[in-house]
């Protein structure tokens, strides 16, 4: 083991908090739709941590539907259009501590047909999600709580149709 290597262990093993692995902050997870309310348990904490969820149907042309705890449980975007955010109450139903509840929506729960979820919690170093108001001045600083800089960024305007826009 090289020296660089043995002291980054060394200095990782020094921390004091509980170690973080990837299965505790970002799951994909297949589902069947039932048509009726039912719980997703993936065992990511979005009530406790925070988070996005993204779902889509896999055997219709339906469109992403993206949810995240900043914004709350009935509001959603949608990754392939332009649109501003939308709220329906019977998507997303709750955020739980082993992963969420989703309604009777045909987008997102209709009766056998195949769904995937994939969910990111918010973890230092990992992903955040913050919302902020623009002003119109470019060069903005926006503060996350990443702990680092960022390297990939993903920013859409909530409140009318505009473009997404990546950085990496």
């Amino acid at each position: 083991m090289s020296n660089a290597a043995n002291k980054l262990i060394q200095a990782a093993a020094g921390n004091a908090g509980e170690a973080v692995y990837v299965e505790d902050v970002f799951s994909t997870f297949l589902y069947e739709g039932t048509g009726s309310n039912q719980t997703i348990t993936n065992n990511i904490d979005l009530n406790g941590e925070g988070g996005l969820v993204w779902l889509k149907d896999r055997n219709n042309a339906y469109d992403h539907a993206l949810y995240d705890t900043e914004r709350g449980v009935y509001k959603y975007l949608e990754s392939n259009q332009t649109g501003a955010e939308v709220s329906n109450t019977t998507h997303l139903r709750a955020f739980n501590s082993n992963g969420f509840d989703i309604g009777v929506n045909l987008q997102i729960n209709t009766s056998g047909s195949d769904y995937v979820s994939w969910t990111f919690r918010k973890q230092e170093g990992f992903f955040d999600v913050v919302t902020y108001t623009g002003d119109g001045v470019a060069g903005r600083t926006v503060n996350h709580n990443l702990g680092s800089v960022p390297g990939f960024m993903v920013v859409k305007k909530l409140n009318s149709t505009s473009d997404w826009t990546t950085y990496h």
